[in-house]
């Protein structure tokens, strides 16, 4: 062996020595404070307990469960859900949830087709039915004129209106029912009464509000309304020593104004035939004035 080999090997062996020293004599460093709480430790699952997580993962949703979290909307629809509250239910409506769920949030035409009924077709539903979960609660306050969409559900009211020409026909619907649906103004918010003895269900006795000039009124109407536009006649009337002075204005002037009667059809045969061949059904000839009679 060469004695070029021989110190390359004291050489080698000297270093090793020297790291191996140094090891020994650096101190060990320091444990690393804890980051985190111990873990319990692992435990096995029974069968009966994972029977139990696997049913309550696939049970679904049940419409009682949604009101553990929303207590509002369900107290919203049993107070006025209307066929919300007695037809459907939220899983009907709401079928998914946030966060996987993109379906939440229904659109109204989901049950509500448009091809399904007039009403359905018009646009914002929610302009009226602003709470879809008491969709009774109609607010009509600050929308544009709908008389067209009131006539798609009260059709009748706007045929009324067209048959019976008035300054109502004139008007928006809202202009009467303001601010929410089913709210009637009362006609003194606007007329002044005949007389100063009248009320409000004193108008509704006669004038009916789609239909205010077609006048109507039952049998038992009293003489003292009709006199507060007729005073003068009602005045005759009263004072008349003849029979009519018994009988009220409804009586001879049935059930719609201005119905006016013929004598004939209380007055059969009044007089003679020669009497009546001569002035035929021309009564007032002779007695003038039905609500003060000569005779």
């Amino acid at each position: 062996m060469s004695s070029a080999i021989i110190r390359r090997a004291a050489v080698i062996a000297s270093l090793s020595f020297a790291i191996w020293g140094c090891a020994q004599t650096q101190p060990a460093p320091a444990p690393l404070p804890p980051t985190t709480a111990q873990a319990e430790p692992a435990k096995t699952v029974s069968a009966e307990e994972k029977a139990l997580i696997e049913a309550q993962v696939q049970t679904e949703l049940q419409n009682t469960d949604c009101s553990k979290c929303h207590d509002t909307q369900p107290a919203d629809i049993k107070r006025n859900g209307g066929k919300h509250q007695t037809e459907i239910g939220c899983l009907d409506c709401h079928l998914e949830h946030l966060p996987l769920g993109t379906k939440t949030i229904p659109q109204c035409s989901m049950c509500h087709a448009p091809d399904t009924q007039e009403h359905f077709k018009l646009p914002n539903c929610l302009e009226c039915h602003r709470n879809p979960h008491t969709p009774l609660d109609v607010t009509v306050d600050d929308v544009p004129p709908i008389s067209a969409g009131c006539k798609t559900c009260h059709p009748e009211k706007g045929e009324e209106l067209a048959k019976f020409p008035s300054k109502h026909t004139a008007l928006n619907c809202t202009f009467c029912h303001p601010t929410k649906h089913k709210q009637i103004k009362k006609c003194l918010e606007c007329h002044t009464p005949h007389a100063d003895f009248m009320v409000y269900e004193d108008c509704l006795a006669c004038h009916q509000p789609h239909s205010p000039l077609n006048i109507q009124y039952a049998d038992e109407t009293p003489s003292k309304n009709c006199g507060a536009c007729h005073d003068t006649i009602l005045s005759q009337l009263l004072n008349s020593k003849a029979k009519h002075g018994e009988l009220t204005c409804a009586f001879c002037h049935k059930t719609k104004h201005p119905t006016v009667p013929n004598c004939s059809d209380c007055h059969k045969n009044p007089h003679d035939n020669a009497m009546m061949s001569t002035f035929n059904s021309e009564c007032l000839k002779c007695h003038r004035n039905p609500h003060d009679l000569i005779y």
